[in-house]
């Protein structure tokens, strides 16, 4: 009893302490201004590395976007220094006009066979490059050569070949006994709108097989292997494995060589003019003739506008089909 007594007496005296809140404590120290800006920006990293970004697309996408929007609802024309606002009277000019139907038509033709020679020519050089053990890189390099030059190069090549007169194409077409006289290949109605889509089928297929190739090789090589074990040929190795393997690759080449494909200008431009008598006219080169041959800025950019709307509706069905096939 007497040590615990001692040891109590020796044990030191606690003193009672105010606790927080209460009348006698003292306020807690302030957070400085900066720590508590920095933890803001710790935690909203993401969007100040998005936001330069996004500035730079509304200043160089949205601007221009906007402002050719509105210039389709003016009677704005190079030949008079001032416009003024006319409503859909654009609109209505432009889809009175028998031309720009004709324009989408020869658009969508042209849109559609480009994008499918791609696709096709460079599903086979895709193919037979994955097959190729020795010497890949260099025959890839030779392959994409065509992708590597200018289109005004290109279109100029193209259009020096099929001359008619001095063309190589018609010199050896009458060689092999293909052709009896020479033929004016962009001069020709029945032939102009062909040699254009072939011209850019040759210019375009190098980054159908290139980014092809990239999906061929993430395929495992184990399905093909168990696959031969099954007695599997090369057909039924291409329907079961390879087109399934490369389906989400094929969508998003397809939609995007349609955008690009349907507002190509130059290819077509520099070859024909949109001629002969039209029939390669597609929207860009009708856009351009309203613009630049007439001067008339306001119904150009209405016919820019169409163009924006019947692009989205061929992505929106070409999303459709991909987000369909996706769910199956």
């Amino acid at each position: 009893m007497t040590s615990r007594l001692a040891s109590a007496e020796r044990a030191p005296a606690h003193s009672e302490e105010p606790a927080p809140g209460s009348p006698g404590s003292a306020p807690p120290a302030a957070r400085p201004w900066y720590r508590a800006l920095l933890s803001w920006m710790d935690h909203r990293t993401h969007l100040l590395m998005v936001i330069p970004g996004v500035g730079l697309l509304l200043a160089m996408v949205a601007y221009p976007v906007g402002f050719n929007v509105w210039n389709s609802f003016t009677d704005r024309n190079l030949s008079f220094p001032t416009s003024e606002w006319v409503g859909l009277a654009n609109y209505e000019r432009v889809l009175t006009d028998a031309a720009f139907f004709s324009a989408i038509t020869r658009t969508l033709v042209w849109t559609f066979s480009s994008v499918a020679g791609q696709l096709l020519l460079g599903f086979i050089g895709a193919v037979a490059l994955q097959a190729v053990r020795r010497g890949q890189g260099p025959l890839r390099l030779g392959l994409i050569i065509p992708w590597a030059f200018p289109s005004i190069v290109l279109a100029y090549s193209w259009k020096f070949m099929l001359d008619p007169i001095v063309g190589v194409v018609n010199d050896v077409s009458m060689r092999v006994g293909l052709i009896d006289q020479p033929v004016a290949w962009l001069g020709n109605e029945a032939t102009a709108m062909p040699a254009v889509v072939a011209m850019n089928i040759w210019f375009g297929f190098p980054f159908m097989m290139v980014a092809l190739l990239a999906g061929l090789q993430t395929i495992p090589v184990e399905h093909y292997e168990s696959a031969r074990v099954d007695g599997a040929n090369f057909w039924q190795e291409l329907r079961h494995i390879t087109l399934p393997g490369l389906r989400h690759v094929i969508g998003a080449l397809i939609v995007l060589r349609s955008i690009w494909v349907f507002n190509n200008f130059d290819f077509v431009y520099l070859t024909t003019g949109g001629g002969p008598i039209r029939v390669t006219e597609t929207l860009p080169v009708y856009a351009f003739q309203i613009g630049w041959t007439n001067y008339d800025i306001g119904r150009m950019a209405a016919v820019s506008v169409a163009m924006l709307g019947v692009l989205v509706i061929i992505i929106a069905v070409y999303l459709k089909v991909l987000r369909v096939d996706k769910e199956d």
